[in-house]
């Protein structure tokens, strides 16, 4: 009986995972047409990692100004307070934007962003150049439009002046 029970419980896991990464690949495809994996790479801070993400764009060819789609695989539970603060801090390192375009973004993720649980995938779509996309484990998708801040939080990923040259030629599909 216990065996019977763990082998229920692997199957319901198996299709909860499997809704999922459907309703998440669903996703990409309304935002990024002929969507297709560019590169995948995992980010670490220090030795320890964070998540995996996967960029997609149509057929696989990666344009800054998209469309484009990045999914977050996190492997480990994250408060939205400290990725909300990480997220300012990046910015304020790399000088995306003023004080108070900072300020402003800051009140946008605190809208957008919520806690994360380990094995939640984020998708972050860029359907245009002013457009940011947020979904949640395929959930009914949340809109920024700010070109500004669709710019500085593509950018954190894509831009010139990212810290881990090795993660973004991975994403990029480089390496």
């Amino acid at each position: 009986m216990v065996k019977f029970a763990q082998g229920a419980l692997a199957a319901l896991i198996l299709v909860v995972v499997n809704s999922v990464a459907s309703a998440q690949t669903a996703m990409v495809d309304r935002f990024v047409p002929e969507a297709a994996l560019v590169g995948e790479a995992r980010f670490k801070v220090l030795l320890f990692p964070v998540y995996d993400a996967s960029l997609y764009a149509p057929k696989g060819n990666y344009r800054k100004s998209g469309p484009l789609a990045l999914e977050l695989n996190y492997l480990f539970d994250v408060e939205k307070e400290r990725i909300v603060n990480q997220t300012v801090k990046t910015f304020e390192r790399r000088k995306l934007g003023s004080d108070a375009d900072v300020a402003k973004w800051r009140k946008i993720m605190g809208e957008h962003f919520s806690d994360v649980q380990k094995g939640d995938r984020i998708l972050l779509a860029f359907p245009d150049l002013q457009t940011v996309v947020f979904s949640t484990n395929g959930s009914e998708p949340t809109f920024v439009s700010d070109a500004g801040f669709a710019e500085a939080f593509k950018d954190l990923w894509l831009g010139d002046n990212v810290r881990n040259k090795g993660f973004q030629n991975k994403l990029l599909g480089l390496k």
